[in-house]
């Protein structure tokens, strides 16, 4: 499932905004609305993307966001040969959300 970035904008608030990190810094977007994570498309229908975070964090930036984050799953356990032990190697780092840091993003849920 996925929402188009010019939907994504008409909206007064997004719970998340989060930048999945995949190789050579490709970064793809994801958003969280009332719970549910849907990826983010642009106008021809494709995921929304690019090389550069920034270009990516300027998109949201007229829109209330609690938090935006990057994501990183690392396939190293994979790379190096290690067994599927079940265990979750996401990193996830706050990068920014206006309501996450003027506190508000709680008030609005």
């Amino acid at each position: 499932m996925s929402i188009p970035i010019h939907e994504v904008l008409k909206l007064k608030y997004v719970e998340k905004v989060i930048l999945h990190c995949h190789d050579q810094s490709l970064y793809l977007v994801s958003v969280i609305i009332d719970g549910e994570e849907t990826y983010v498309t642009n106008k021809k229908g494709e995921f929304l993307k690019s090389f550069n975070k920034l270009d990516l964090q300027t998109q949201f930036s007229k829109l209330l966001v609690g938090e935006m984050v990057v994501r990183h799953k690392s396939p190293y356990d994979e790379m190096i040969g290690m067994p599927d032990t079940g265990t979750d190697n996401t990193l996830e780092v706050r990068i920014g959300g206006e309501a996450y840091a003027s506190g508000q993003g709680e008030k609005l849920h």
